[in-house]
């Protein structure tokens, strides 16, 4: 099997995305990146820049203008840690709501392009057997 018949489907996933999510880029101006750190801060506890970076492998200069660029848009605020001033924490306004919303559905409509004509069996399968890739390859970088 070759690299590439693993990389070029998560391209291709990647293009499905950026075309399912054009509605939510062009009705509020926001870029998929940005898109992607709303759902994150959406889905998940943990709220710092620091955190973005980490967990989605993203560059310091991209999420700090992702960051800047949601604030001046009014989708998110930031917000100093009580018990440490350096720590500041990224929390979602109302106006991302709708922005969430949009891209769920976007998410199921993706999930649902992915999955047809594909067996809950082999579903899980696939999960399973891409859970230990990643954890090879997590392996391995670390």
């Amino acid at each position: 099997m070759d690299t590439s018949e693993i990389v070029m489907p998560g391209m291709q996933l990647k293009k499905l995305f950026a075309k399912l999510y054009a509605p939510i880029m062009e009705k509020y101006g926001l870029r998929p990146v940005e898109i992607d750190i709303i759902m994150f801060l959406h889905k998940h506890d943990i709220d710092t820049a620091k955190d973005i970076i980490q967990c989605n492998h993203l560059s310091k200069a991209h999420v700090s203008k992702s960051i800047d660029n949601l604030k001046a848009g009014g989708f998110i605020e930031i917000v100093e840690d009580v018990n440490d001033r350096r720590v500041l924490h990224i929390n979602l306004t109302d106006k991302s709501g709708e922005v969430i919303e949009m891209a769920n559905e976007a998410c199921a409509e993706c999930w649902k392009i992915m999955t047809r004509g594909i067996s809950q069996e082999e579903i899980n399968t696939v999960k399973s057997i891409m859970r230990r890739v990643i954890d090879n390859v997590n392996k391995e970088l670390e």
